[in-house]
């Protein structure tokens, strides 16, 4: 194997463009070379195909521009946000960007370290996941923080983009309704229950007096990911139940996310029960696992992808106003619907007739 150093002009002219073009595709450069997506898959093979590696602290120094951007989301031991920092990641190393990531703990008391860590890197930008007030949410909102978009829970003087919970909240009630459910109850973790900016509790209390059911929160410690803690409580709620007179058991619940639809699922099969003939089971997030389950999970669909790729669009868009000095455009946010994926585990009349 040669030990000679590919450079960018041998990429230039193995990929018959001229280095200016190179230039752009790989080192992400913001001047007025346009490229055709033909040409960029062209560049792109060809530095694949030669080994060509981009040298970013020599692009940094020269430009005085960072290719690094700051990424704030959950506790990765959570599935989705380890599904959404792959697809950020994703994102942003297409716009020829390196990320810098900083998660939140589930216990821990305060989170603003991770932002000041974050902010000392001198990056180009940052993205944050919100979904409840914290230091983070707080400090962002007083301080002018430059070339931030926030995904999530709304924080005022920022691009945000959001998936819409509303809809497909009252989709998953109305559809347990129409399926003959008339205890329906909300499965949750109670660190998530009032919980500022959080939709679910709120829609599901509003649901239930309107169908003039009663509201019955079954809820538990642990964290919102926490499948063991989901499963004990579902296994103690299928003992409590058999004491308890028909009108006053659940026979649907309602779940905070799929994580605890999962340990729902465990639990309540382990003591006995049928998902879904003896309690049927709606999930939020529609993580990748759902679908595969024995009894597969209804569950409402987060658009996360589309979330994380706007949020990085809107980012990248910001970062270029910054470094090429132009008017900074009105604030943006983006407000994705979500909606109710139908699958067994709530079909009860389905089941019983097959």
């Amino acid at each position: 194997m040669s030990s000679v150093k590919v450079t960018l002009r041998d990429v230039a002219l193995q990929a018959q463009v001229h280095y200016a073009t190179a230039s752009t595709v790989l080192n992400g450069s913001k001047g007025s070379t346009r490229v055709s997506e033909e040409t960029c898959r062209r560049v792109l093979k060809t530095a694949e195909e030669l080994g060509y590696k981009v040298n970013r602290t020599a692009q940094q120094l020269k430009t005085q521009r960072s290719n690094v951007v700051g990424l704030l989301v959950g506790d990765l031991e959570n599935p989705f946000f380890a599904h959404m920092v792959s697809l950020c990641s994703e994102a942003l190393e297409r716009e020829g960007y390196d990320v810098v990531l900083t998660t939140r703990r589930q216990d821990a008391g305060s989170d603003l370290h991770l932002l000041d860590s974050l902010l000392s890197r001198q990056l180009a930008g940052v993205l944050i996941w919100s979904e409840t007030l914290t230091e983070v949410h707080d400090k962002v909102h007083q301080r002018g923080i430059n070339n931030v978009v926030v995904m999530g829970m709304d924080i005022p003087g920022y691009d945000r983009v959001a998936g819409v919970m509303e809809q497909g909240i009252e989709e998953a009630l109305e559809h347990l309704r129409a399926e003959g459910h008339t205890r329906i109850g909300y499965f949750a973790p109670r660190r998530v229950l009032n919980r500022p900016g959080d939709q679910r509790e709120e829609i599901y209390r509003e649901r239930m007096a309107a169908f003039g059911q009663r509201a019955q929160i079954i809820s538990y410690e642990g964290n919102a990911f926490d499948v063991t803690a989901a499963r004990a409580a579902a296994e103690a709620l299928a003992d409590r139940m058999l004491g308890q007179s028909v009108e006053d058991r659940p026979d649907a619940l309602f779940c905070f996310n799929d994580m605890n639809a999962f340990g729902a699922m465990m639990g309540l099969r382990r003591k006995g029960m049928i998902v879904p003939d003896d309690m049927a089971l709606v999930g939020c997030d529609n993580l990748p696992l759902a679908m595969h389950l024995d009894v597969p999970l209804t569950t409402i669909d987060y658009p996360l992808q589309t979330v994380c790729q706007t949020a990085v669009r809107m980012l990248v868009n910001r970062i270029q106003e910054s470094q090429d000095s132009l008017p900074e455009s009105p604030l943006h946010t983006e407000l994705l619907a979500t909606r109710l994926v139908v699958r067994e585990s709530s079909l009860r009349r389905a089941c019983s007739q097959s």
